[in-house]
């Protein structure tokens, strides 16, 4: 089985990720979540024969997860292939709410992942892997970092309105339903 470039430098970085970063990430409280990264538009570029997706067979979309509602993503297929391209990443924070309407303020820290059926909501930062342990300090400090940022903004007490049913919006749905 011959591999491409694209698909040797994508294993040398989750190599790095699955063999020190994880494993310290869970020491700091993060675990695999059920829910898993949908593909997304963006995951994809335009040929003269049609889409081809830029991730490879050996793509994860494994999830970590620390709180409610972000999510942690290493985007291990986006990037060049050029000599040491091994050594940066992307880490995407997502907030798991399919089309949810983000307040103006968190717009900017969070951009759009685009998906077949919508939308989620995306924070996304590149690490270098060449120092595996400011990876994790940097990972971990964002995380808080923009856990902050939605808890300042009210999103988080909004999402646990919504699952308890005492979101307005929720209950209009409710209402719906039994007329």
């Amino acid at each position: 089985m011959s591999l491409s470039d694209r698909e040797k430098l994508e294993l040398m970085r989750q190599g790095i990720i699955r063999g020190f970063i994880i494993p310290q990430l869970e020491e700091r409280g993060y675990l695999v979540s059920y829910w898993k990264r949908p593909i997304s538009l963006e995951d994809m570029y335009l040929r003269d024969d049609g889409w081809k997706p830029l991730f490879s067979r050996f793509t994860s979309w494994e999830t970590y997860k620390k709180d409610y509602p972000l999510y942690l993503f290493f985007n291990t297929f986006y990037g060049d292939v050029y000599e040491k391209a091994y050594k940066n990443c992307f880490v995407e924070y997502i907030l798991n709410i399919l089309n949810y309407d983000l307040a103006s303020s968190l717009v900017g820290i969070f951009t759009r992942l685009n998906v077949s059926n919508g939308y989620y909501w995306k924070h996304r930062i590149p690490i270098n892997l060449s120092v595996p342990e400011s990876c994790v300090r940097i990972i971990d400090a964002t995380y808080d970092e923009l856990i902050i940022s939605l808890a300042k903004d009210g999103l988080l007490d909004e999402i646990e309105r919504m699952e308890s049913g005492d979101h307005p919006s929720t209950r209009d749905k409710e209402s719906q339903k039994k007329k």
